[in-house]
């Protein structure tokens, strides 16, 4: 069990514990889905389950959805008991297993693809936060947000990116068990890559590698709360108008407008994008070429003018259905 984790409880803790095991061997990271399944433990003890049988009465007590639960948190927990019940009878034990067609179609978050315009106006609001005493907020952010847009980083890679995993001589991120449990090696532009240097020669020369690359003057790394705060006023600042909470534009929709402006860019240089997608796809950490080919209609969406030279060039490889990526 890893450092401050809860431990299991129940008639089930012992098969827990090895069903953990088992998917962390395999290279999953099973953090989130662990401590679900740890609240079901508890679950099976205060409904009073005293057999190592997962019933199908148990089974609909846990996974029935809540009042005011949202449909992907509840989705969550039934996909983990379910994988579970799956490893429970791969070990000769009988589970009951909620149907895989047992799902209910959800409602996708559509992707907000800043405008140049916009991002022009948010990296002045940046570049313009006034130094204080108390924060070094004004040397932080101006890069942090770069990097989200300009490398179109995931903010949980930025937050967890330490200084042992920068090249300074090649200007190279080494990205570690991100999304998918992949590392990727990441190189940047010369002045991006500058920018981290002249950033790293200020706060972090003398600390050691294994310290956090972005740090507070307290000396605690930067959480996804505090820059999604720092992140509203600025948007405000910049008139970029929010629809508040889950309907964006979010942190991760930089994301979206690199993959996009990036795609964008190549169809009026005329490159042939069933090359480059899987370039793409490798760089910004996808599991798949398909995932990456969903920006192919948000390019063509966001650029008018570009959806018949899109049509010419690569109609072969865009979807019929879109699936947007999440984090």
């Amino acid at each position: 069990m890893a450092k401050n984790e809860k431990p299991f409880i129940g008639e089930f803790k012992e098969m827990l514990k090895d069903f953990i095991k088992q998917k962390r061997s395999l290279g999953y990271k099973y953090i989130v889905e662990r401590d679900r399944l740890r609240r079901f433990s508890e679950y099976t003890v205060h409904c009073g389950s005293e057999h190592k049988f997962l019933s199908k009465e148990l089974v609909s007590g846990w996974t029935a959805k809540r009042k005011d639960e949202s449909v992907k948190t509840w989705l969550h927990r039934s996909s983990d008991l379910r994988q579970f019940a799956l490893y429970l009878q791969s070990q000769g034990h009988e589970a009951f297993i909620t149907p895989k067609n047992h799902r209910v179609r959800r409602v996708e978050y559509i992707p907000y693809i800043f405008t140049h315009e916009e991002i022009d106006r948010f990296f002045q609001a940046v570049d313009t936060i006034s130094p204080t005493t108390r924060s070094n907020s004004h040397e932080i952010y101006p890069l942090l947000f770069r990097l989200l847009y300009c490398g179109g980083f995931r903010i949980s890679e930025i937050c967890h990116l330490k200084i042992s995993d920068v090249d300074f001589d090649s200007g190279v991120l080494f990205i570690r068990g991100s999304k998918f449990n992949k590392d990727r090696l990441v190189p940047v532009s010369i002045p991006l890559a500058n920018m981290v240097i002249e950033y790293h020669a200020l706060f972090n020369k003398n600390i050691p590698s294994e310290n956090y690359f972005f740090r507070n003057k307290k000396g605690s790394p930067l959480t996804r709360d505090r820059v999604y705060k720092v992140y509203r006023q600025l948007l405000w600042k910049a008139r970029i108008s929010h629809g508040g909470k889950g309907k964006g534009p979010r942190l991760h929709d930089f994301r979206h407008a690199f993959c996009v402006h990036t795609l964008a860019n190549q169809v009026k240089d005329g490159i042939d994008l069933y090359v480059t997608l899987p370039i793409l796809s490798v760089y910004v950490g996808h599991n798949s070429v398909g995932a990456t080919q969903s920006y192919l209609r948000l390019t063509a969406e966001a650029y008018p003018d570009l959806i018949k030279k899109v049509s010419r060039t690569c109609a072969y490889v865009i979807p019929e259905v879109v699936e947007y990526e999440a984090n």
